[in-house]
């Protein structure tokens, strides 16, 4: 089994603007009217260019940073290299969320790397790796200024998550502008849905198994197993610090985690997987982060009018002494990985989730626990940055 769109961005968005029409029409929306208040905002009337999810276009050399008062659609945060062995080496770091798995996949490498670094993503994410006197920051309108302002920097290697997302696709672009290495680091679990690698981008997967379903057949990108520098943190942080206290919380019932938001499945599926385990199992129901549209937020008054109780999010979910089971999140491995029990459930799964659950050994509900991931001493990030560097 491998991707249903190996090969074409444009068969994979096509699919995924098929998905969730309502959410999108919203967004849609809300992004015009925001467009057209920072238009009436600026001195000569122009309207803003478009959102940052919108296909971006390829690098200009005649970009330049923002001169006017309006908040900047993107920025890059910049640092000097940090020794004279690495003065010709400059990773440019293509961000489009704050997220923890993406800053886990991209952000945790800035330790490690000694030559130059630029960042570029959305404005207003917060990204504490990246803050400090040794980082310069600059502001831009578009886009296409901000990948233009990149691509004369000079980087020797660039890297994202995909071109799926508007970063991303600047990296792709500006990677083949200037016939550099371009990296795609793996951010979670791979499903059949997730969108093509882009072309002539070498992969740094989790593990072979992931590394062989993302290509799906393809030649003509390469890849190299790292490891998961998401699941190397959650097996450290379990030696570092102890979970909440049980008693504290008041349960160690089990924790379902959510997956209304999730474009993979049906809600009917995901859904009914969360109510029936509830159920039999006395859980608690945790709504995914992303569980904010006004369909999910009506599932959560119903469920509750019809007694499913709810887990406490505030508490972050490291920190939960709680099992887990979820129907195929990222969640069930971390919470493995720190030590903790954890499991699969989905009655109505179809059978590209057993097929996931088998490649990364998840346990269904009733049988052993997950058991933790294996991870390797060298901390994948560190290996990370060491191929960016050597550009290979």
């Amino acid at each position: 089994m491998g991707l249903n769109h190996p090969r074409s961005i444009e068969d994979w968005q096509r699919w995924q603007d098929s998905r969730h029409r309502a959410r999108r029409a919203k967004h849609a929306l809300v992004g015009t009217m925001r467009r057209a208040r920072a238009g009436a905002r600026r001195p000569d009337g122009d309207a803003a260019d478009a959102a940052p999810d919108a296909a971006p276009a390829p690098a200009s050399n005649t970009a330049s940073a923002s001169n006017t008062a309006s908040t900047p659609a993107f920025v890059i945060v910049s640092r000097a290299p940090q020794g004279s062995a690495q003065e010709r080496a400059r990773t440019l770091i293509c961000l489009d969320s704050a997220s923890p798995t993406s800053r886990a996949s991209l952000l945790s490498v800035l330790p490690y790397v000694t030559g130059g670094i630029d960042v570029l993503a959305p404005a207003g994410l917060d990204l504490p790796e990246a803050t400090g006197p040794e980082w310069i920051e600059r502001g831009f309108d578009t886009l296409e200024q901000a990948a233009g302002a990149a691509s004369d920097a000079a980087p020797t290697a660039v890297v994202s998550i995909g071109r799926h997302l508007a970063a991303g696709a600047a990296a792709h672009g500006i990677a083949r502008s200037l016939d550099v290495p371009e990296f795609v680091v793996q951010h979670g679990v791979l499903t059949p849905f997730a969108p093509p690698l882009p072309e002539g981008a070498t992969l740094l997967a989790w593990s072979e198994a992931d590394a062989e379903f993302w290509r799906s057949g393809r030649t003509d990108v390469g890849a190299r197993t790292v490891g998961s520098q998401l699941l190397w943190q959650a097996a450290h942080e379990a030696e570092r610090a102890p979970r909440l206290d049980s008693v504290l919380l008041g349960s160690e019932r089990p924790v379902f985690l959510g997956q209304l938001h999730g474009a993979e499945l049906p809600r009917r599926v995901t859904g009914g997987a969360a109510v029936r385990f509830c159920r039999e199992h006395d859980g608690l129901y945790r709504p995914h982060p992303a569980e904010t549209d006004v369909l999910s937020r009506a599932q959560h008054r119903l469920w509750r009018r019809r007694d499913i109780a709810f887990a406490d999010t505030d508490a972050p979910l490291r920190d939960l002494p709680n099992p887990v089971v979820s129907v195929f999140s990222t969640g069930v491995l971390e919470a493995a990985a720190r030590g903790g029990d954890a499991w699969v459930f989905a009655p109505a799964a179809p059978a590209w989730v057993h097929e996931l659950w088998e490649r990364y050994d998840m346990r269904p509900v009733g049988a052993e626990p997950t058991p933790s991931p294996v991870v390797d001493a060298e901390e994948p990030a560190a290996r990370i940055a060491r191929i960016l560097e050597e550009g290979s």
